[in-house]
C-alpha cells in the first residue's frame, strides 16, 4: 500500500489511536518512536514499546491501537519494487527476533536502528530537490539488512495458498513478484526447471484460469486498485502495471469493467478498495499527524540515536530443516566415477618426481586411467627411425618400465591416436606390444581418436584406425574424441553426430570449459551466471544429442573447468572450491571418468608458447603442492552412498551408519574481480540447519572446513613467491597449512541435531556423524 504518488514505497509517521491495514503485496515495517502500541496481527495482541521495531509479510492484516500520546513510523515497501532487485523475495519471510538481553544487540539490529533512523530524518526534512534519492537510498540499504540478517523460509499464509500445490504457489508469487514487467510462461518454466506445456496444464488445472488470464486479472486488479488509491496519469499506471500500452489497459477496462480508466476513477470505490487504500486507512478519528516539535526533539534525542552502524558484510541468510523420515524411499546412491590423470607425454612418467606424485596420489584415490596428452606414435619412445632399422628399438625398454610402472599403480594407459595415423605404423606398435605384454595389462588399455574438424573430408582415417585396433586388441575400448563447439544450444547441430563411425566407438571423450563462455561479443554478466551449471549443461547437451541418434556411448570427461579468474602462475589464482563441487555433482549419470592433469607444471607446458592452459584442472602445483581440486576431490570421495537430500547448498548422504553432510556456498561472478577480496566478502553465507530423525545418544562429530582461510593453496603461497621460488622449508610449511581444518568431538542427541554456520564465498564444510555405538 505505498502512497499516492508512488507505487514503490511509502514513509509515513502517525500519532495512532486506531490503525487497521489489509495485507497487501509487499512488506511493511512499524518503528515505535514514541510511547506504547496495542499490535494485533493475526489473532494475537503484543505491547510495543518506544524503540521496538517490527516486521509485516505480504498479505497479512493487521492493525495498531494507542492513547495517542504516540509516534509510529510506518514504512511500506510494494512487492514489485523489492523483487525488481531482489528476484527471490517471494520465497522469504521477514522477521527481527524479540529484543536481546543488554548488550548483546547483533550488529544487524543496529544497522536497521541507523538506517530507519536515516529514513526518518529524510521524511521529516522533507528536502525539496533531495528527497527521494535519499530515501531510495535509505530503504534500499533497509530492505538490504533485512535480506542478510532477517530473511527466513516463507511460510503459509492463507487459503489459496492450502488449495494450490507448492509449484502453482511459489509460480503464483513469481507472477505478483514481477507483474509489473513483461513475463512470459517460458520465463516462469525455466526458472521452475520444467516445460512451458506441463507448467501451462498445471497452473490451469489448480488455479482454474490459464496463465495469461491470471496475468491480465491480476493487472487489471492492480491497475484498478491504483487509479482510486493514487493520482497517477492512466499512462503511468499501465507502465507501471506491464501493460505494453495506454491503448492496451484501457480495451481491457472497457470488457472487464464496462467502464474506461477515466470513468471508473470517477465512481466512488467499493468497500473492499476503500480497505486497501491509503486515503481510506486515514480516517480523521483515528490517525494524525504527530507535531514538528515532537519530530524535532526525537531528532535530536542522542540517547535514542544508535551508535553508527559498522561496516558489515551482507551475508546472505538461509535456514535448512531436514528430517530422516521425509528422506524418499528408493534412494538414490551417489555414483562412483574412474579418476583419470593425464601426462604431457609417455616421456613424464620415467621422472622421478611424476612417480612420487602418482604414489602419493595412488594413497588416497583410486586411478583409473593415466592418459597422455600427446598422441603415442609421436612420443620419441615410440616413433620409427630411419628407413632399415628395426622399429620402435630406440625407447622401447623405457617404455616398457613405463608400462609396469602404471600397472604397479593399478591403472591403464589411454593412449591418444591422431588423425593423421599411418595403419601400418599402429598395426607395427600393437604387434610388438602384444608380444611384450601379458594379456592383463593390454586389456585395461584405452585408445583414443582424436577426430579433426575436417573428417567428413577423410572418413577412411577412422576406418583404418578401427580395423588395426579391433584386429589387434578386440577387447581394448576404442573411443572419440569430437570437436563440438563450446555452446550447448549449438552441439545438438552438430554435423558430427551423422558420422556412422559414432556407432562403432565405444565411448566418448569430451570437454566442459566454463572459460570457453567468455567472449568478447554478448552480455558478459549473463555469460558469467551462466558458467555455474556449464559443465552439467554441456555434459545433458551431449547426452541429449546421442540419445537423438540412438547412440548409448558412455562419456569420459577429460578436459573440465569453472570460471578461471585471476591467473597466478597457474589456472586460477582465487578459492573457487564449491564451484568445482557443484561441477562434480551434477555430473549426468551417462559420465563414467573424470580427467585432472598431474600437476600445473606439466599442464602450462601441454601448449605451445607462453599461454596458460585453462581448458582443465590440475590435482598438484609445481612442488607437489595439492591445489584445492585435490581436496575437493577428496571430499567426493568420502560424500559415496545414499543420497538422502539435497539442495544448492547441502548434500546429506548415508554410508552404513555413518551420515554425511556437506555444506556450500558456489559463488560464480566476474573473474576480472576475483583478486579484489572486499568484493568477495559480500558473498558470504550465514546458514542455520536442523536435522531430525538421529537416533538418541553419544555421537562422535567430524568436521572438515575447506575455504580460503582453512586450507587454500594460493593464499598460503602468494607471501613467499620470491624471484628465486621458495625454499624447501618454505614448501613444508606450505603442504602442511594446504589442507581443510580438521575438528573432532563428541555429542549427546536428544532431538535434532542443530548447526548455526558461517560459510566464506565458495567455502565447503563436510560433517561426518557416526554414532559411538558402531565404533
Amino acid at each position: 500500500m505505498p502512497d499516492r504518488d508512488n507505487a514503490d514505497f511509502s514513509v509515513a509517521l502517525h500519532a495512532v489511536q486506531r490503525f487497521t491495514c489489509s495485507g497487501f503485496h509487499g512488506l511493511t515495517l512499524l518503528q515505535v518512536l514514541k510511547g506504547e502500541l496495542s499490535w494485533s496481527i493475526q489473532g494475537q495482541q503484543r505491547l510495543l514499546h518506544a524503540g521496538d521495531i517490527r516486521l509485516i509479510n505480504r498479505h497479512t492484516d493487521w492493525s495498531l491501537s494507542g492513547d495517542g500520546d504516540n509516534t509510529v513510523m510506518v514504512v511500506t515497501l510494494s512487492g514489485q519494487w523489492v523483487a525488481r532487485y531482489y528476484p527471490d523475495f517471494f520465497r522469504y519471510d521477514y522477521r527481527v527476533p524479540p529484543e536481546p538481553a543488554e548488550g548483546a544487540d547483533s550488529p544487524w539490529r543496529t544497522a536497521l536502528h541507523h538506517a530507519l533512523r536515516q529514513v526518518l530524518i529524510a521524511s521529516v526534512m522533507k528536502n525539496e530537490q533531495r528527497y527521494w534519492l535519499e530515501v531510495n537510498r535509505w530503504l534500499s540499504e533497509t530492505m538490504l539488512i533485512l535480506v542478510t540478517g532477517f530473511q527466513y523460509p516463507a511460510r503459509d499464509r492463507g487459503s489459496r495458498e492450502q488449495r494450490w500445490s507448492r509449484r502453482i504457489t511459489q509460480v503464483v508469487q513469481r507472477i505478483e513478484a514481477n507483474v509489473s514487467r513483461r513475463i512470459s510462461l517460458g520465463e516462469i518454466a525455466r526458472a521452475e526447471f520444467v516445460s512451458e506445456a506441463w507448467l501451462s496444464r498445471l497452473f490451469k488445472k489448480e488455479v482454474g484460469v490459464s496463465f495469461m488470464r491470471f496475468i491480465t486479472e491480476l493487472r487489471l486488479k492492480n491497475a484498478r486498485e491504483a487509479l482510486i488509491a493514487t493520482s497517477k496519469p492512466v499512462h503511468q499506471i499501465a507502465m507501471e502495471q506491464g501493460f505494453a500500452n495506454n491503448r492496451q489497459m484501457i480495451d481491457l477496462f472497457r470488457r472487464h469493467y464496462g467502464k474506461t480508466p477515466s470513468q471508473l476513477r470517477q465512481q466512488p470505490p467499493d468497500a473492499a478498495l476503500q480497505r486497501n487504500s491509503i486515503v481510506a486507512s486515514q480516517a480523521p478519528d483515528s490517525i494524525a499527524p504527530p507535531s514538528p516539535a515532537l519530530l524535532f526533539s526525537l531528532l535530536n534525542d542522542r540517547q535514542s540515536e544508535p551508535s553508527p552502524a559498522a561496516a558489515l558484510h551482507y551475508d546472505i541468510s538461509e535456514e535448512l530443516t531436514l528430517a530422516l523420515s521425509d528422506a524418499p524411499r528408493g534412494r538414490r546412491q551417489l555414483r562412483p566415477r574412474e579418476i583419470v590423470i593425464t601426462l604431457r607425454e609417455l616421456d613424464d612418467l620415467r621422472l622421478q618426481e611424476v612417480q612420487e606424485q602418482l604414489r602419493a596420489l595412488k594413497q588416497h584415490f583410486s586411478l583409473a586411467v593415466i592418459d597422455i596428452h600427446e598422441p603415442v606414435l609421436s612420443s620419441a619412445l615410440i616413433r620409427e627411425e630411419a628407413p632399415g632399422t628395426q622399429p620402435f628399438a630406440c625407447g622401447w625398454s623405457a617404455f616398457q618400465q613405463i608400462v609396469h610402472f602404471v600397472d604397479e599403480l593399478g591403472a591403464g594407459l589411454c593412449l591418444r591416436l591422431a588423425s593423421e595415423t599411418r595403419r601400418e605404423q599402429l598395426q607395427a606398435f600393437l604387434r610388438r606390444s602384444i608380444d611384450h605384454f601379458p594379456a592383463h595389462i593390454i586389456k585395461r588399455w584405452r585408445f583414443l581418436w582424436l577426430c579433426p574438424p575436417t573428417v567428413q573430408h577423410d572418413p577412411q582415417a577412422w576406418q583404418d584406425v578401427h580395423g588395426v585396433v579391433r584386429h589387434w586388441l578386440p577387447e581394448a575400448h576404442l573411443g572419440v574424441a569430437l570437436p563440438l563447439p563450446s555452446d550447448p544450444h549449438a552441439v545438438a547441430e552438430s554435423s558430427l553426430w551423422q558420422q556412422p563411425w559414432l556407432a562403432e566407438a565405444d565411448f566418448l571423450a569430451c570437454s566442459a570449459d566454463a572459460n570457453a563462455l567468455l567472449s568478447a561479443d554478448g552480455d558478459r554478466e549473463t555469460q558469467i551466471r551462466a558458467s555455474l551449471d556449464y559443465p552439467r549443461r554441456q555434459l545433458l547437451a551431449i547426452g541429449n544429442a546421442l540419445q537423438r541418434h540412438k547412440l548409448t556411448l558412455p562419456l569420459h570427461l577429460l578436459a573440465w573447468n569453472t570460471l578461471t579468474g585471476q591467473t597466478l602462475s597457474a589456472n586460477g589464482g582465487f578459492f573457487r572450491g564449491a564451484l568445482l563441487m557443484h561441477s562434480l555433482l551434477g555430473l549426468p549419470d551417462t559420465v563414467q571418468s573424470v580427467g585432472f592433469w598431474l600437476n600445473a607444471a606439466l599442464q602450462r607446458e601441454a601448449l605451445e608458447g607462453e599461454q596458460i592452459d585453462t581448458s582443465s584442472l590440475a590435482l598438484l602445483f609445481n612442488h607437489s603442492l595439492p591445489r584445492p581440486i585435490y581436496w575437493v576431490l577428496h571430499f567426493w570421495q568420502r560424500l559415496q552412498g545414499e543420497r538422502l537430500a539435497s539442495g544448492p547448498h547441502h548434500l546429506l548422504t548415508r554410508s552404513g551408519d555413518c551420515y554425511r553432510l556437506l555444506l556450500s556456498n558456489p559463488q560464480v561472478f566476474n573473474p576480472d574481480l576475483s583478486s579484489q577480496q572486499r568484493f568477495i566478502q559480500r558473498f558470504r553465507k550465514q546458514l542455520r540447519l536442523s536435522l531430525s530423525g538421529l537416533a538418541s545418544g553419544r555421537w562422535r562429530v567430524r568436521q572438515l572446513r575447506f575455504d580460503q582461510q582453512n586450507g587454500a593453496l594460493f593464499p598460503l603461497l602468494e607471501p613467499h613467491l620470491a624471484i628465486r621460488g621458495a625454499d624447501r622449508e618454505t614448501l613444508a610449511w606450505v603442504r602442511h597449512r594446504a589442507r581443510p581444518h580438521h575438528q573432532l568431538w563428541e555429542t549427546t542427541l536428544d532431538g535434532p541435531w542443530e548447526i548455526h554456520e558461517a560459510l566464506e564465498s565458495n567455502a565447503l564444510v563436510l560433517y561426518e556423524l557416526m554414532p559411538l555405538s558402531s565404533l
